[in-house]
Protein backbone atom coordinates (compact mmCIF):
# COMPACT_ATOMS: atom_id res chain seq x y z
CA UNK A 1 0.00 0.00 0.00
CA UNK A 2 2.98 2.11 1.15
CA UNK A 3 4.73 1.77 -2.34
CA UNK A 4 1.52 2.30 -4.59
CA UNK A 5 0.99 5.98 -3.08
CA UNK A 6 4.73 6.60 -2.95
CA UNK A 7 6.76 5.13 -6.00
CA UNK A 8 5.20 8.08 -8.41
CA UNK A 9 5.53 10.50 -6.27
CA UNK A 10 9.56 11.85 -5.31
CA UNK A 11 9.20 13.91 -2.33
CA UNK A 12 7.54 11.04 -0.19
CA UNK A 13 9.94 8.45 -1.66
CA UNK A 14 13.10 10.19 -0.38
CA UNK A 15 11.38 10.62 2.61
CA UNK A 16 13.85 9.23 5.29
CA UNK A 17 10.73 7.01 7.44
CA UNK A 18 9.22 5.80 4.17
CA UNK A 19 13.05 4.55 3.30
CA UNK A 20 13.42 2.61 6.81
CA UNK A 21 10.07 0.82 6.20
CA UNK A 22 10.66 -0.55 2.63
CA UNK A 23 14.58 -1.40 3.89
CA UNK A 24 12.99 -3.62 6.65
CA UNK A 25 12.37 -7.24 5.33
CA UNK A 26 9.04 -9.18 6.02
CA UNK A 27 10.43 -10.54 9.03
CA UNK A 28 11.74 -7.34 10.30
CA UNK A 29 8.33 -5.99 10.25
CA UNK A 30 6.59 -8.58 11.46
CA UNK A 31 8.94 -8.29 14.25
CA UNK A 32 8.39 -4.76 14.79
CA UNK A 33 4.33 -5.16 14.93
CA UNK A 34 4.91 -8.17 17.68
CA UNK A 35 7.42 -5.49 19.71
CA UNK A 36 4.67 -2.67 19.39
CA UNK A 37 2.14 -5.32 21.09
CA UNK A 38 3.86 -6.59 23.68
CA UNK A 39 4.68 -3.05 24.39
CA UNK A 40 1.01 -2.32 24.20
CA UNK A 41 0.47 -5.01 26.55
CA UNK A 42 2.57 -3.38 29.10
CA UNK A 43 1.63 0.01 28.70
CA UNK A 44 -1.81 -1.48 28.93
CA UNK A 45 -1.37 -3.09 32.28
CA UNK A 46 -0.08 0.17 33.91
CA UNK A 47 -2.76 2.22 32.26
CA UNK A 48 -5.29 -0.28 33.79
CA UNK A 49 -3.09 -0.38 37.60
CA UNK A 50 -3.49 3.40 37.20
CA UNK A 51 -7.36 3.39 36.61
CA UNK A 52 -8.09 1.16 39.64
CA UNK A 53 -5.55 2.81 41.75
CA UNK A 54 -7.69 6.10 40.97
CA UNK A 55 -10.71 4.34 41.03
CA UNK A 56 -10.16 3.48 44.48
CA UNK A 57 -9.07 6.77 45.57
CA UNK A 58 -12.37 8.25 44.34
CA UNK A 59 -14.63 5.95 46.81
CA UNK A 60 -12.24 6.53 49.36
CA UNK A 61 -13.32 10.45 49.05
CA UNK A 62 -17.07 9.61 48.16
CA UNK A 63 -16.96 8.39 51.77
CA UNK A 64 -15.44 11.07 53.01
CA UNK A 65 -17.85 13.72 52.06
CA UNK A 66 -20.77 11.60 53.15
CA UNK A 67 -22.94 9.99 55.51
CA UNK A 68 -21.39 9.73 59.49
CA UNK A 69 -17.76 10.17 58.04
CA UNK A 70 -18.51 13.81 56.87
CA UNK A 71 -19.91 14.69 60.14
CA UNK A 72 -17.24 13.42 61.55
CA UNK A 73 -14.30 15.15 60.06
CA UNK A 74 -16.26 18.17 59.34
CA UNK A 75 -17.36 20.51 56.55
CA UNK A 76 -13.58 21.78 55.61
CA UNK A 77 -12.70 17.86 55.34
CA UNK A 78 -15.68 16.86 53.38
CA UNK A 79 -14.95 20.01 50.77
CA UNK A 80 -11.47 18.22 50.50
CA UNK A 81 -13.07 15.14 49.44
CA UNK A 82 -15.04 16.66 47.13
CA UNK A 83 -12.26 17.90 45.28
CA UNK A 84 -10.27 14.69 45.23
CA UNK A 85 -13.17 13.02 43.81
CA UNK A 86 -13.49 15.49 40.97
CA UNK A 87 -9.86 15.18 40.51
CA UNK A 88 -9.76 11.44 40.38
CA UNK A 89 -12.75 10.98 38.16
CA UNK A 90 -11.02 13.40 35.75
CA UNK A 91 -8.02 11.21 35.67
CA UNK A 92 -10.00 8.25 35.40
CA UNK A 93 -11.23 9.70 32.20
CA UNK A 94 -7.23 10.61 30.91
CA UNK A 95 -6.57 7.05 31.51
CA UNK A 96 -9.70 6.01 29.65
CA UNK A 97 -9.59 8.00 26.53
CA UNK A 98 -5.25 7.45 26.82
CA UNK A 99 -6.24 3.50 26.05
CA UNK A 100 -8.79 3.87 23.83
CA UNK A 101 -6.85 6.15 21.58
CA UNK A 102 -3.57 3.38 21.85
CA UNK A 103 -5.44 0.37 20.95
CA UNK A 104 -7.23 1.88 18.39
CA UNK A 105 -3.44 3.18 17.29
CA UNK A 106 -1.93 -0.39 17.25
CA UNK A 107 -4.99 -2.14 15.70
CA UNK A 108 -4.20 0.53 12.85
CA UNK A 109 -0.45 -0.50 12.73
CA UNK A 110 -1.54 -4.27 12.96
CA UNK A 111 -3.99 -3.40 9.86
CA UNK A 112 -1.57 -1.49 8.32
CA UNK A 113 1.21 -4.24 8.10
CA UNK A 114 -0.91 -7.07 7.22
CA UNK A 115 -2.78 -4.93 3.92
CA UNK A 116 0.77 -3.33 2.96
CA UNK A 117 2.17 -6.42 2.95
CA UNK A 118 -0.40 -8.24 0.47
CA UNK A 119 -0.79 -4.41 -1.48
CA UNK A 120 3.10 -4.90 -1.69
CA UNK A 121 3.44 -8.42 -2.66
CA UNK A 122 0.61 -7.60 -5.38
CA UNK A 123 1.90 -4.43 -6.79
CA UNK A 124 5.44 -5.09 -6.88
CA UNK A 125 5.53 -8.71 -7.95
CA UNK A 126 3.11 -7.45 -10.87
CA UNK A 127 5.04 -4.80 -12.04
CA UNK A 128 8.26 -6.69 -12.34
CA UNK A 129 6.65 -9.73 -14.01
CA UNK A 130 5.38 -7.25 -16.45
CA UNK A 131 8.58 -5.63 -16.77
CA UNK A 132 10.76 -9.16 -17.15
CA UNK A 133 8.17 -10.24 -20.03
CA UNK A 134 9.74 -7.95 -22.12
CA UNK A 135 12.12 -9.22 -24.49
CA UNK A 136 15.03 -6.36 -23.89
CA UNK A 137 15.03 -6.95 -20.12
CA UNK A 138 16.89 -9.83 -18.56
CA UNK A 139 16.41 -8.55 -15.50
CA UNK A 140 14.17 -6.69 -12.99
CA UNK A 141 14.02 -6.17 -9.36
CA UNK A 142 13.14 -3.15 -6.83
CA UNK A 143 15.86 -2.11 -4.60
CA UNK A 144 17.27 0.95 -3.18
CA UNK A 145 19.67 3.37 -4.45
CA UNK A 146 21.56 4.91 -2.05
CA UNK A 147 23.64 7.04 -4.01
CA UNK A 148 25.92 7.88 -6.90
CA UNK A 149 24.71 8.78 -9.88
CA UNK A 150 25.59 12.71 -11.14
CA UNK A 151 21.87 12.90 -11.92
CA UNK A 152 19.72 11.51 -9.15
CA UNK A 153 20.84 13.14 -5.86
CA UNK A 154 18.18 11.48 -3.64
CA UNK A 155 18.42 8.43 -2.27
CA UNK A 156 14.68 6.49 -2.53
CA UNK A 157 13.49 3.16 -3.58
CA UNK A 158 13.16 2.38 -7.61
CA UNK A 159 12.88 -0.38 -10.10
CA UNK A 160 16.33 -1.63 -11.22
CA UNK A 161 16.75 -3.05 -14.75
CA UNK A 162 19.21 -5.04 -16.68
CA UNK A 163 18.07 -4.63 -20.06
CA UNK A 164 19.37 -2.93 -23.77
CA UNK A 165 20.59 -4.79 -26.51
CA UNK A 166 23.54 -7.33 -26.87
CA UNK A 167 25.87 -5.16 -28.27
CA UNK A 168 24.92 -2.40 -26.15
CA UNK A 169 23.77 -3.91 -22.33
CA UNK A 170 22.66 -1.19 -19.68
CA UNK A 171 21.49 -1.11 -16.21
CA UNK A 172 17.95 1.62 -15.82
CA UNK A 173 17.36 3.32 -12.92
CA UNK A 174 13.59 3.67 -12.92
CA UNK A 175 11.62 6.25 -11.17
CA UNK A 176 7.84 4.96 -11.93
CA UNK A 177 5.92 8.02 -12.59
CA UNK A 178 2.08 5.60 -12.85
CA UNK A 179 1.13 2.96 -10.73
CA UNK A 180 1.43 0.22 -13.54
CA UNK A 181 4.40 -0.50 -15.12
CA UNK A 182 2.27 -1.21 -18.86
CA UNK A 183 2.85 2.79 -18.89
CA UNK A 184 5.86 2.32 -17.74
CA UNK A 185 7.78 3.68 -20.98
CA UNK A 186 5.62 7.14 -20.91
CA UNK A 187 5.35 8.40 -17.40
CA UNK A 188 8.32 6.66 -15.80
CA UNK A 189 11.83 8.84 -15.10
CA UNK A 190 14.79 6.71 -16.17
CA UNK A 191 18.42 7.13 -15.45
CA UNK A 192 21.07 5.09 -17.84
CA UNK A 193 23.73 2.89 -16.34
CA UNK A 194 25.75 1.74 -19.80
CA UNK A 195 27.28 -1.39 -19.53
CA UNK A 196 29.47 -1.16 -22.65
CA UNK A 197 28.95 2.53 -24.79
CA UNK A 198 29.08 1.97 -28.54
CA UNK A 199 28.71 4.58 -30.64
CA UNK A 200 27.77 4.53 -34.41
CA UNK A 201 29.56 7.26 -35.42
CA UNK A 202 31.04 6.86 -38.72
CA UNK A 203 33.88 8.87 -37.97
CA UNK A 204 36.11 9.62 -34.45
CA UNK A 205 33.95 9.67 -31.11
CA UNK A 206 31.01 10.42 -30.52
CA UNK A 207 31.51 13.22 -27.64
CA UNK A 208 27.21 12.89 -26.29
CA UNK A 209 28.72 9.76 -24.73
CA UNK A 210 32.78 10.74 -24.60
CA UNK A 211 35.35 7.88 -23.90
CA UNK A 212 34.34 4.66 -23.57
CA UNK A 213 33.13 3.66 -20.11
CA UNK A 214 35.08 0.83 -17.92
CA UNK A 215 33.35 -1.02 -15.05
CA UNK A 216 34.12 -2.65 -11.45
CA UNK A 217 31.34 -4.72 -9.89
CA UNK A 218 31.71 -4.86 -5.84
CA UNK A 219 29.58 -6.63 -3.01
CA UNK A 220 30.13 -4.62 0.18
CA UNK A 221 28.67 -6.51 2.93
CA UNK A 222 27.67 -2.93 5.56
CA UNK A 223 24.73 -1.88 7.48
CA UNK A 224 24.19 -4.78 9.74
CA UNK A 225 19.96 -5.73 10.04
CA UNK A 226 18.62 -4.82 13.66
CA UNK A 227 17.30 -8.90 13.60
CA UNK A 228 19.62 -10.96 11.31
CA UNK A 229 23.00 -10.53 9.63
CA UNK A 230 24.49 -7.69 7.42
CA UNK A 231 22.66 -6.20 4.55
CA UNK A 232 24.89 -6.66 0.95
CA UNK A 233 25.51 -3.90 -1.35
CA UNK A 234 25.99 -3.66 -4.68
CA UNK A 235 28.46 -1.25 -5.82
CA UNK A 236 29.18 -0.21 -9.63
CA UNK A 237 32.45 1.89 -10.12
CA UNK A 238 32.35 3.53 -13.76
CA UNK A 239 33.81 6.52 -15.70
CA UNK A 240 31.95 8.32 -17.75
CA UNK A 241 32.83 11.85 -19.77
CA UNK A 242 36.67 11.56 -18.07
CA UNK A 243 34.79 11.47 -14.14
CA UNK A 244 34.77 8.16 -11.91
CA UNK A 245 31.55 7.73 -10.42
CA UNK A 246 30.28 4.94 -7.57
CA UNK A 247 26.27 4.00 -7.92
CA UNK A 248 25.04 2.02 -4.56
CA UNK A 249 22.13 0.28 -4.56
CA UNK A 250 21.00 -1.91 -1.53
CA UNK A 251 17.85 -3.57 0.23
CA UNK A 252 17.08 -5.54 -2.63
CA UNK A 253 13.90 -7.19 -3.19
CA UNK A 254 14.59 -10.89 -2.27
CA UNK A 255 17.69 -9.97 0.01
CA UNK A 256 21.25 -10.49 -0.01
CA UNK A 257 21.29 -13.56 -2.72
CA UNK A 258 19.39 -10.98 -5.35
CA UNK A 259 22.39 -8.89 -4.89
CA UNK A 260 24.60 -11.66 -5.58
CA UNK A 261 22.65 -13.01 -8.39
CA UNK A 262 22.51 -9.49 -9.88
CA UNK A 263 26.36 -9.41 -9.58
CA UNK A 264 27.13 -12.34 -12.05
CA UNK A 265 24.47 -11.33 -14.75
CA UNK A 266 26.04 -7.89 -15.24
CA UNK A 267 29.39 -9.95 -15.67
CA UNK A 268 27.50 -12.53 -17.88
CA UNK A 269 25.77 -9.81 -19.97
CA UNK A 270 28.96 -7.58 -20.30
CA UNK A 271 30.90 -10.78 -21.29
CA UNK A 272 28.31 -11.85 -23.72
CA UNK A 273 28.42 -8.44 -25.70
CA UNK A 274 32.22 -8.63 -25.45
CA UNK A 275 32.34 -12.66 -26.85
CA UNK A 276 29.11 -12.91 -28.46
CA UNK A 277 28.96 -16.16 -26.77
CA UNK A 278 26.30 -17.07 -24.57
CA UNK A 279 26.53 -17.85 -20.66
CA UNK A 280 25.95 -21.25 -19.50
CA UNK A 281 22.82 -22.30 -18.23
CA UNK A 282 19.55 -20.92 -18.55
CA UNK A 283 20.05 -17.20 -19.75
CA UNK A 284 17.88 -14.79 -21.94
CA UNK A 285 19.82 -13.08 -24.73
CA UNK A 286 19.63 -9.82 -25.50
CA UNK A 287 18.32 -8.69 -29.22
CA UNK A 288 22.05 -7.69 -31.45
CA UNK A 289 20.10 -4.36 -31.78
CA UNK A 290 17.66 -1.99 -29.31
CA UNK A 291 14.66 -2.11 -30.19
CA UNK A 292 12.43 0.93 -31.01
CA UNK A 293 10.52 1.09 -27.58
CA UNK A 294 11.11 -0.54 -24.00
Amino acid sequence: MLWAITMSKHRLSINRWVRWWFRMTVLDRFILVVAVGILHIIISFFTFSLWIFSKLIQTIGAAMTSGLAAELMGEKTASKGGFIIGFMDFTSGVFITFEVILTLAVWAFFIFFIVDLIFDFIITRRDLRELRAKANVILATRCEYIGGHPRLPHGRFVYLILGGSRNDPEISIILPGSKSAVALAKSAVEFLLPLIEVTEAKSGIDMKFGTPSGFNFSLTSITPSIWKGNRTFLNIEYNSVGRKYTVELGSFLKGNDEVQQWKNFLICARAEADTEEKPFGPWKSLAKKRSKAK
